[in-house]
């Protein structure tokens, strides 16, 4: 899991991996800077918003015949990105076009009706910001804020839209001064709203709409547990980070495990039993995935990796840890080598990699 800033990348490539855990953007703002929705909720067809690029078949997301839910892991997201224009009154490029989908498949698609420049609390456009989006960690859901109305939502593969409750960004917040974090299976979604601001972590059913929980505000989140039933948090002291925290379904604590460890940590996961951690410890050139039961506070394996850039890690099975490992051309991330970490045998196998579009300046990949 990964904490989120979701501010603008500007000459760099900014990334985020999807499923929960964050990148970070370069930009001066903190979780973000700045919008605020206005007009009603309007619900968006798939025809009309989600289009199909540079590939054959039909526009948008499809039922596909002969899969149990209608949706191939073929027409799963594996990344989002947009590209970056330049203009002659403007050092640095600004989003433009329209997000790309870019399919397990290797199709990619336009998600028409995504803000890709997000609003400010008065309403008016962060130029050179990227708008916040998230996608889950199985691919299968997507989270943004809409341009017609400005309403946060949820969109499944396969073409169902669902506003979240106008409370989800609240009066006089931007787009900027929140993160978003969907469950891995989608079915979740947090609202984190930038520490300054003092309020209380939302989680919202994306099916529904509706508001499940709170929770503290003063913790740093880093996203949910394997099965979307609990939510993991740090907190730092002096930059150091001191305690990994366990919120419960109605917001309470249900755990709290110190770290013992005297060198550099994260990212993290949590388990979908809620009481087992994986935690990346980073002694000079090792990297290693250290898992925790934080019911005792013992340390149950330590499993090895060997990666260039680790971004973020994911419970993607009881005993089973997806790896993003980030390849980079200077600052920018280019290409994406996804792991995936058996936590009995301790076998590293390379799931799949992937090189993300050039001309990209932001992008999201799928964390699962």
């Amino acid at each position: 899991m990964r904490p989120k800033t979701m501010t603008v990348v500007f000459a760099v490539l900014a990334v985020a991996a999807c499923g929960g855990v964050t990148g970070t953007h370069t930009d001066p703002v903190r979780h973000a800077d700045a919008v605020r929705h206005t007009g009603a909720s309007r619900s968006a067809s798939t025809a009309d918003h989600m289009n199909t690029a540079n590939h054959g078949g039909p526009a948008g997301y499809g039922r596909p015949a002969g899969h149990p839910d209608g949706v191939r892991h073929a027409d799963t997201i594996r990344y989002v990105s947009v590209r970056g224009c330049s203009h002659p009154q403007q050092w640095l490029p600004s989003p433009c076009g329209k997000w790309r989908l870019i399919t397990h498949g290797g199709e990619r698609r336009e998600l028409a009706d995504a803000r890709i420049t997000p609003l400010d609390d008065r309403g008016r456009r962060v130029e050179q910001s990227v708008a916040p989006i998230e996608v889950s960690g199985n691919g299968r859901h997507i989270a943004y804020f809409r341009k017609s109305d400005n309403r946060l939502v949820v969109r499944e593969v396969g073409g169902k839209v669902h506003a979240m409750a106008v409370d989800a960004l609240p009066a006089g917040f931007g787009m900027l001064d929140m993160t978003l974090m969907l469950s891995q299976d989608g079915t979740r979604l947090a609202v984190v709203y930038d520490e300054e601001r003092k309020e209380s972590t939302r989680v919202y059913d994306t099916t529904s709409g509706n508001l499940l929980w709170t929770a503290p505000w003063d913790v740093e989140f880093l996203g949910f547990s394997g099965d979307g039933g609990e939510l993991m948090a740090q907190r730092k002291d002096d930059y150091l980070i001191t305690d990994l925290y366990v919120f419960g379904p109605r917001g309470g604590l249900l755990h709290r495990k110190p770290l013992g460890e005297d060198y550099d940590v994260g990212p993290y996961a949590l388990a979908a039993d809620g009481t087992t951690a994986a935690v990346v410890t980073h002694q000079r050139d090792h990297v290693t995935i250290v898992v925790y039961d934080l019911t005792s506070g013992r340390i149950t394996t330590r499993v090895p990796v060997r990666v260039k850039g680790l971004h973020t890690v994911a419970w993607t099975g009881s005993a089973q840890i997806t790896v993003h490992d980030h390849h980079t051309k200077g600052k920018a991330p280019t290409r994406v080598r996804v792991l995936q970490v058996d936590t009995v045998t301790k076998k590293v196998t390379t799931r799949e990699a992937y090189t993300i579009l050039s001309d990209s300046i932001s992008f999201e990949s799928c964390g699962g």
